[in-house]
């Protein structure tokens, strides 16, 4: 039995510091509050204490209160069977401190991860279980209901403390694997061996003899090789003799008068390249100015004093003049530019032309004849050689290959006679290996099918499902005065819920907020009371998040008379503002962003 008792809090949300609540202190409870003062916090604290997380996935650093900023600290008492625990836990400046505490004996990790997980294992409750033991709101009621078929029924295993059938049934799942996996392959090597001697089966198995190779006389390539190298000779000289009447032909195309002028390199005109920008620039400018004397009128401009019209007339005329004389200067320095022009380009002509005379004249060899040799009688002989020479290594070659042949057949043969005798013996230590595997296997499969969810986990379900039935049909009965009934049917590997109204079957997401709350308290107050005959999971506190605020008025006096007759569980209704006059009431109180219980 897990007792949850003294609880103690610091700067937790919008709590401020010295907070307490005693958990095991009554039957029931009512927490009163507005929206925002804190009242669903005090399960997320209850959360953070003992796993190091909340069900709201809320970060560290959002957890203590923000106008506070000074970190947070939680203290917990509690006792699982006959043994008293307490836990600590500091947090400040992101760094986490954790203490705990078994009969006032300090059996903390040097992590707080491990500390944690020691806690779990005392608890004997995973953060999912625990969560949707410990709290339910309508928001987020006990997935008991309405989770999928398997979900549902794996809920009830980690509930009805089934989990070593599970984890003897994944021991056998992987035994099954890792034999599944060797009798493939063995099966596969059995198959491959017997494919390899029927594919590999010989009908004779006779050695047969090599052929002799026939002499070879090597004294035709000697011969080849020396009208070879004759030939080759021919053949260079035959080039150089092309390539001197090519040379001696481009010779004659050069135009020699040229070559007799012996030009000069005429001098550079960068000059007058850069006199006739000038002129250019001053025709322009003088143009210019001859039409903005054009505009003068009335005053000058600089002097201020009055400007004659003849005056203006004589100033055009001289700019016109001006440019005129600078344009005539332009354009003879064209003429001079474009003579120079001319001038560098035969320069550039003639000076190609003395290379190529050069460059062909040190080329061109007047002792070779303008005329070819002729190979063709050699080039004869020697073709006659090639063939005579190709047709004995043809002979030579196809009775090497002959030979080759016989030495592969002749040695796979030899080597198939040895191979066989090998696979015959492997396979017959397979088969035999085979045959005791297989027949291993299909014990593992009767166990692994016996602790399968199908197996004993559905056979214990399926008997204890039916108290579960009868103790939620029980509650259900006085929350909804016998209208509504819920029945849990175990088919293969899941666990399917059927609701009843007025004896009609019905989906339960058909209900209404009030009907869907009834049945999951009726279904949750059941579990609880299952837990506590056969499981050491039992949990003393429940907080029910504005679930009464979907009930009518009778609905909360049903609820609230169903809950008084629970022993050994401390429930706290959590409301705006309901309360009933005979329950004992905390109220939730914020004041100045600081919550607190009164």
């Amino acid at each position: 039995m897990i007792i949850l008792k003294k609880l103690k809090w610091d700067n937790c949300f919008s709590y401020g510091k010295e907070n307490s609540l005693d958990l095991n202190n009554s039957t029931l409870t009512q927490l009163v509050g507005t929206n925002g003062t804190g009242k669903s916090s005090l399960p997320l604290i209850i959360e953070e204490v003992l796993y190091n997380k909340n069900s709201k996935g809320i970060k560290k650093a959002d957890i203590q209160n923000r106008f506070q900023n000074a970190g947070y600290s939680i203290n917990l008492t509690f006792s699982v069977d006959d043994k008293e625990y307490k836990i600590d836990v500091n947090r400040s400046r992101g760094t986490i401190k954790v203490k705990l505490y078994e009969d006032g004996e300090d059996i903390s990790s040097h992590t707080a991860t491990n500390t944690y997980k020691t806690v779990q294992e005392i608890l004997g409750l995973d953060f999912k279980t625990f969560t949707q033991l410990v709290y339910q709101n309508t928001n987020a009621s006990l997935q008991f209901l309405t989770a999928t078929d398997a979900n549902r029924k794996k809920f009830l295993i980690e509930l009805l403390n089934l989990e070593d059938y599970v984890q003897y049934y994944d021991v056998f799942r992987e035994l099954s694997r890792q034999l599944g996996q060797e009798i493939s392959a063995l099966d596969g090597k059995e198959k491959t061996i017997v494919k390899w001697l029927n594919d590999n089966k010989l009908d004779d198995t006779t050695i047969a003899p090599l052929k002799k190779l026939p002499e070879y006389s090597e004294k035709d390539e000697k011969e080849l090789r020396s009208l070879s190298i004759n030939f080759e000779n021919i053949a260079e000289k035959n080039q150089k003799i092309n390539e001197n009447n090519t040379y001696k032909q481009l010779f004659s195309q050069i135009d020699m008068k040229l070559l007799q002028s012996k030009l000069e390199e005429p001098k550079p005109y960068h000059d007058l390249i850069s006199e006739l920008g000038r002129e250019e620039g001053n025709a322009a400018q003088w143009k210019g100015k001859a039409e903005q004397y054009k505009f003068l009128e009335g005053t000058c401009p600089t002097c201020e004093q009055p400007v004659d019209e003849s005056f203006v007339s004589q100033l055009i005329s001289e700019a016109r003049e001006q440019a005129e004389t600078n344009t005539i200067q332009a354009n003879q320095l064209k003429t001079e530019i474009e003579t120079k022009r001319q001038e560098e380009a035969q320069y550039k002509t003639y000076t190609k032309a003395k290379r190529e005379f050069e460059d062909l004249h040190s080329r061109i060899d007047n002792n070779l004849p303008t005329e070819t040799l002729d190979a063709g009688e050699l080039s004869d002989k020697i073709n006659e050689l090639k063939t005579r020479i190709t047709d004995a290594k043809s002979q030579i070659q196809k009775i090497a290959d002959e030979n080759e042949e016989t030495t592969r057949k002749n040695t796979r043969i030899q080597v198939i006679l040895e191979q066989t005798k090998e696979f015959e013996d492997e396979l017959e230590g397979v088969t035999s290996k085979l045959s005791e595997i297989e027949e291993k296997s299909s014990h593992i499969e009767v166990l692994k099918k016996a602790f399968s969810t199908n197996g004993l986990i559905a056979y214990k379900i399926e008997n204890m499902v039916k108290d579960l039935e009868d103790l939620a049909n029980d509650y259900l009965g006085e929350l909804s005065d016998g209208r509504f009934s819920i029945n849990f049917v175990v088919t293969n590997d899941k666990l399917n819920v059927e609701v009843t109204d007025n004896g009609k079957i019905i989906d339960i997401t058909a209900l209404s907020s009030g009907e869907l709350t009834r049945v999951n308290t009726a279904t949750l107050v059941a579990i609880r009371k299952l837990m506590s005959s056969i499981s050491k999971s039992r949990i003393n506190v429940l907080f029910l998040d504005e679930v009464i605020n979907v009930l009518d008025e009778q609905g909360r006096e049903k609820l609230v008379e169903v809950l008084l007759q629970e022993e050994g569980l401390n429930t706290y209704i959590v409301s705006h503002g309901w309360t009933h006059p005979l329950l004992e009431k905390i109220e939730v109180i914020k004041e100045d962003n600081i919550s607190r219980l009164e």
